[in-house]
């Protein structure tokens, strides 16, 4: 699996995660591979590819992990907004984005960002994308000045 297309499950694990804080993270992956099962015309082998994916797992139980931190980030870059008006696409978005920015030194700042801008531009609004690249840019910008 490619990391673009691990970076597109990951961010719906995330969505998803987003509307069941309160849930295990490990108990959401697993509801969420189960539907990978059922559909005898998909890869029958897509729930274990996704369940050792190390990108996938490293993202995923890190933004539940530090969701707080990143929601922080998130609203001190938002100006005029509250969380509570992000969409929840740009919100997971995000939450993904950050959290390969400030954790995975492996990756690019400048590929989070472009990748979130792609996903936005796939998956969110018409405008959410150009409100995605303005946060990380402003996150970008305090964590290179830091």
């Amino acid at each position: 699996m490619n990391r673009r297309n691990a970076r597109e499950i990951a961010l719906c694990l995330i969505f998803d995660f987003g509307f069941n804080t309160e849930e295990k993270p490990e108990e959401l992956l697993e509801l969420y591979l189960e539907y990978f099962q059922v559909d005898e015309n998909k890869d029958k082998d897509i729930s274990e590819k996704i369940r050792n994916d190390a990108f996938i797992s490293k993202v995923y139980f890190g933004v539940s992990e530090k969701l707080g931190e990143l929601d922080e980030i998130i609203s001190k870059h938002s100006a005029n907004w509250k969380l509570e008006r992000v969409s929840r696409v740009s919100l997971s978005i995000l939450r993904l984005a950050l959290y390969e920015m400030r954790y995975m030194d492996d990756i690019p700042t400048e590929v989070s960002i472009n990748e979130a801008v792609e996903l936005a531009k796939k998956y969110d609004h018409d405008d959410g994308y150009t409100f995605i690249n303005g946060i990380l840019g402003a996150a970008e910008k305090q964590m290179r000045d830091e």
